[in-house]
């Protein structure tokens, strides 16, 4: 007898979903019913009962705007980062904070792991979610209510959501078990309750599977009213397999580079880009994304389909409202939380989001080029002169416009004197934004350890001493500025909500460009370096750069320098949208893939040199730190030191260029006159005081062991290589990189 070991997933009652509205425009989320007990004949009777029964689908998978901490049991985004201060973009170079993952003082076992395969809390489990998608594809595929036309884009939905959520475990753990029925304790199905975990490649296998029958069943473009706006098309499905097959093909589960899995990734992407295009999605604002320092690249996520009228950007996306909560309707109002996230405290917003010096630093600078290989000298104490045009979309600096719509009937309203001081600027339309730090001590000067000073304008929440942020995320904002249209309801009340938290703006978990970033990384590794250069030039052409100079693009002349190419336009293109901890782990980029032969011999990179960081010219992030950058008054002082002496605020309309001992624009100068004359740059340690204490990626943890939960729940459950299996007191057995299951 083949003693393969097995899981017993216990019987999972369907989940109760009373859903709420996800969008101002998505009607078909508008209202649920509850399904946790439910009369197939009833539910799969008729289109419009069945299409009721997938709409709650789409209520508990889609990516929200909240936080999650990475643990699988919060939110129902726990398992995917979009960019928020979580636990998967606090392990990168974006923002600082030791997390689980990288924390050199405490090391990830089986009881203190993420769980994103058990989950204890049935409401957020990804089997609870599979049980549901494989009842709407039985309850859907057995009717004789629906037609067979009909019957298509039901079942393209829920194959394209059970793809999603084995995707989500398999990029974490490698092979899990594949459950492709409706479990049922005294049902037909009651002998197979117990279900081991299969090899990776049957797992990548079932999920393209999958999403080859959803590209298949769903249409490239739903109806042109907007009711089904949303939904999941077969450009969405066909992108989704290009991922998990660049994902396959990626170093972490491709040690010997084999060039097979390249092909197919490059193969399954290009027809992603086809399907999506004869949807009617590609880069917005490609003719004129240049214009005022990649203005229009801003204006993607001030629209619901993050479009321009003509082309949506928006492949993936999760739409909000600024509707009130309603008592019996949770979640009637579903806000995007973003916007008064990143809003400075003295707007009433959340506080700002900070991102590191490390990200900073690492923009393009005019040329295209990295401010290490440019042309053009990079002051560090200037940052802001002479960048890529989103970098001015991407940050806030001091002495800039940060516009936002206090709303007609708050104009004149006191309170919001209080939140804008009018002597500082009168209106929210005049917002200046001046995050300096002054200190009265000289020894707090040049203090790295922590930030301890004084700010202007009540920049650190109303008082006048820490909390301060120098610099702040600004991608996705809604600036007035640029649109007048924004989609919040500002607030002036201090209780909850407040200041921007009725936001509707999109949430754009996939938009086409990472889909062309996908196709062209797969390309170079394909060795199709022409194509992946032309996609390239594509990004870059919308945000202003030309043929003159190949579009600030470095030479590409090999399958090396194109890889690299990609990966580095990636992390500016992508910057805080939640997607660099998976390229981080993809192509093992904390440590290059050491130390892996140490867990078992077979897992030696082969490929890629042997060092996957060396293989790109990139230096890991073990054993660095992260950064938070400080601008500070030269002299100490009891009181703001600049008073009266303010340049005008830049509206990030002006030419940020400074060529041959000249600026191009006046504003421009004096405001970098200013900061000469003022302030001068401290980078203060955003990973703790103790220098000591630097970031320590374990080379286990690319693939994740599975929580002792887990393991209770089933003795026989086997452990993933490099973690400890509890019911045999050894190291586990199951290896995610073969293709044989242990005995």
């Amino acid at each position: 007898m083949n003693m393969k070991k097995l899981f017993q997933f216990g019987y999972v009652v369907a989940l109760a979903m009373t859903a709420g509205l996800t969008a101002c425009s998505d009607s078909f989320l508008e209202e649920k019913k509850n399904y946790g007990n439910f009369d197939a004949s009833n539910t799969y009777g008729s289109v419009a009962a069945a299409t009721e029964r997938l709409n709650s689908i789409y209520f508990w998978l889609l990516p929200t705007s909240r936080s999650g901490s990475g643990n699988g049991a919060n939110y129902q985004n726990d398992w995917t980062s979009i960019g928020n201060q979580d636990d998967w973009s606090k392990s990168t170079e974006e923002y600082g904070g030791f997390t689980l993952w990288i924390n050199p003082q405490e090391e990830l076992t089986y009881d203190n792991v993420y769980d994103h395969f058990f989950v204890a809390n049935d409401t957020y489990s990804p089997w609870g979610h599979i049980r549901n998608c494989n009842d709407i594809i039985e309850g859907v595929t057995n009717s004789t209510s629906i037609s067979e036309e009909d019957k298509a884009p039901l079942l393209g939905q829920a194959y394209f959501f059970r793809a999603y959520m084995y995707y989500s475990m398999v990029k974490l753990y490698g092979g899990v078990p594949i459950i492709d029925y409706v479990q049922d304790p005294i049902g037909s199905h009651a002998d197979g309750l117990v279900v081991q975990r299969q090899t990776t490649k049957d797992c990548i296998d079932f999920i393209c599977s999958d999403l080859d029958k959803a590209a298949a069943m769903l249409p490239a473009k739903w109806s042109n009213d907007g009711t089904d706006y949303g939904r999941i098309t077969s450009g969405l499905a066909q992108a989704l397999k290009g991922y998990v097959l660049l994902f396959y093909a990626s170093p972490l589960f491709n040690r010997a580079d084999d060039a097979a899995r390249w092909e197919a990734a490059y193969e399954a992407n290009k027809k992603a880009l086809e399907l999506l295009q004869e949807g009617g999605f590609g880069l917005a604002y490609a003719s004129n994304g240049g214009e005022k320092n990649a203005a229009n690249w801003n204006r993607i996520w001030t629209s619901y389909d993050g479009g321009d009228g003509n082309t949506r950007e928006a492949v993936f996306v999760t739409l909000h409202n600024t509707n009130d909560n309603v008592s019996g309707q949770p979640d009637y109002g579903k806000w995007n939380n973003w916007e008064n996230a990143i809003r400075p405290s003295n707007t009433n917003g959340g506080g700002g989001i900070q991102p590191t010096a490390e990200m900073v630093d690492l923009f393009p600078m005019a040329d295209g080029k990295k401010p290490s290989e440019s042309s053009i000298s990079y002051d560090k104490k200037k940052f802001w002169l002479n960048r890529d045009p989103r970098f001015y979309r991407t940050f806030a600096f001091p002495g800039t416009e940060w516009q936002f719509s206090e709303g007609a009937n708050n104009l004149a309203d006191e309170a919001l004197k209080a939140i804008v001081p009018a002597d500082v600027y009168p209106t929210g339309t005049s917002y200046q934004l001046w995050s300096y730090q002054w200190n009265d001590k000289e020894s707090d000067l040049v203090s790295t350890g922590t930030s301890s000073g004084y700010w202007p304008e009540l920049l650190s929440g109303g008082t006048d001493k820490s909390g301060g942020k120098s610099i702040y995320l600004r991608k996705r904002t809604q600036d007035y500025h640029l649109t007048t249209n924004v989609l919040y309801q500002f607030l002036i009340s201090n209780s909850n909500p407040k200041g921007f938290m009725k936001c509707a703006a999109p949430l754009l978990t996939v938009r086409y460009a990472e889909v062309l970033l996908n196709f062209a990384e797969a390309a170079a590794a394909a060795n199709h370096i022409s194509e992946a250069v032309a996609a390239l030039q594509q990004i870059r052409a919308r945000v202003g750069y030309t043929s003159e100079n190949n579009y600030g693009l470095s030479s590409m002349g090999s399958r090396q320098e194109a890889i690299a190419a990609v990966l580095y336009e990636r992390q500016i293109e992508l910057a805080f949208e939640g997607k660099r901890f998976d390229t981080m782990r993809r192509w093992m980029l904390f440590d290059g893939g050491q130390g892996q032969s140490a867990l078992k011999s077979s897992w030696a990179l082969t490929g890629f040199g042997g060092n996957t960081c060396t293989y790109l010219g990139v230096s890991p992030l073990n054993g660095t730190k992260r950064h938070n950058i400080v601008l500070y008054c030269k002299t100490a002082s009891a009181t703001d030191p600049t008073t009266g002496n303010r340049p005008k605020a830049l509206t990030l309309d002006e030419d940020m260029t400074y060529a041959n001992g000249a600026y191009a624009d006046a504003n421009v100068e004096a405001l970098a006159n200013f900061y000469d004359t003022y302030l001068e740059r401290k980078d203060v340690n955003a990973d703790g005081n103790d220098d000591a204490l630097t970031i320590t990626y374990l080379p286990k943890y690319y693939f994740l062991g599975l929580k002792s939960n887990a393991m209770s729940n089933n003795v026989t459950l086997h452990q993933t290589v490099g973690w400890h299996d509890l019911g045999r007191n050894a190291d586990g057995l199951f290896d995610p990189l073969a293709d044989t299951l242990p005995e």
